[in-house]
């Protein structure tokens, strides 16, 4: 596989994924009235139960086949640094390439 169509699948899931997490957001904001930091950390803490249950299907003694060993040390700082990526990330010069902002 091309480095090019790893790229591009790399895109298409975050956009899938963050669209997806954006909308149940939004829609958990309507329904219970919480601030948006409230349910961010909340988002948070979720994708941290998530990590935890997919590293534990990928530990012990029948792992799961895809060959992935989690590192809990390692893969925390690997996360915390994608958070803290995306919440520095600056303006795209490629308008092309910028993230939707919202729904229409």
């Amino acid at each position: 596989m091309s480095q090019a169509e790893i790229e591009r699948r790399h895109e298409e899931a975050e956009a899938h994924i963050r669209a997806t997490v954006m909308n149940e957001l939004c829609a958990v904001m309507d329904r219970t009235k919480l601030p948006p930091m409230t349910l961010l950390r909340l988002a948070a803490r979720s994708i941290g139960e998530i990590y935890r249950d997919m590293a534990d299907a990928h530990a012990g003694i029948e792992p799961c086949p895809c060959g992935w060993r989690p590192h809990r040390e390692t893969d925390i700082e690997v996360l915390t640094a994608a958070l803290r990526t995306a919440c520095a990330r600056r303006a795209v010069a490629d308008l092309g390439r910028m993230p939707v902002a919202g729904t229409a």
